[in-house]
């Protein structure tokens, strides 16, 4: 793999997810990020399995083997940072970092874990809707390569929770949904947590001086 020199010239970061909200923000925004609040002058971005279709992140989380075979073939892996599970490491040689402590949860979860790990002291949630009402697959990505087709009835439950334990685990972290409106429904579990918050498009631009 590439070698990595993770100098950080601020403690924000960005978790860039897939769900369909995020089709509305322009993320070239994040990517070239220059200035911002607390004394920032760039912003490192963790990013899900298919984003790198899109835009490449900082750091990229595959969480199924089917994306690191994906993602192994298109040639992204040559040029870029990507992690993954040891089973995946150990199949590619060089491909691949380890995730710390080989964790094992659902893409979301890992690079906002990633990210905690990494020292980041704000980390900005974008993109994690959950699977809404109806229940159908809420994924930017549904229907292409590896993801599962639009109308395939699933939930949230498994994704909300491993977010949870993740800031509940560091509870020293600052944790901020970003959602394209204030009245935007919010997971329980993530509410009732004392260093999360929900704020919308407009509010996050302001903060972090997009």
């Amino acid at each position: 793999p590439l070698a990595v020199e993770n100098k950080q010239t601020s403690r924000i970061a960005t978790i860039i997810g897939n769900g369909k909200s995020r089709a509305n923000f322009e993320l070239n925004l994040l990517l070239t990020h220059k200035a911002g609040v607390l004394g920032a002058r760039s912003m490192q971005t963790y990013g899900c399995n298919g984003l790198y279709r899109d835009c490449p992140p900082t750091f990229l989380v595959a969480s199924t083997e089917a994306m690191c075979d994906e993602l192994v073939s298109s040639g992204y892996c040559d040029n870029h940072i990507v992690y993954a599970n040891s089973r995946m490491v150990m199949k590619y040689p060089g491909k691949f970092y380890l995730v710390p402590q080989d964790v094992i949860a659902n893409a979301g979860a890992i690079a906002t874990y990633l990210a905690c790990f990494d020292g980041h002291e704000n980390v900005y949630l974008l993109g994690f809707d959950g699977q809404r009402d109806n229940n159908l697959n809420n994924n930017i990505y549904a229907g292409t390569n590896v993801y599962q087709p639009e109308d395939v009835h699933t939930t949230s439950y498994y994704h909300e929770n491993t977010m949870a334990r993740v800031m509940s685990l560091y509870s020293e972290v600052n944790f901020v949904r970003v959602t394209p409106t204030k009245g935007y429904a919010c997971p329980e579990s993530w509410k009732e947590l004392p260093n999360f918050r929900q704020i919308d498009f407009w509010e996050f631009a302001l903060e972090v001086d997009l």
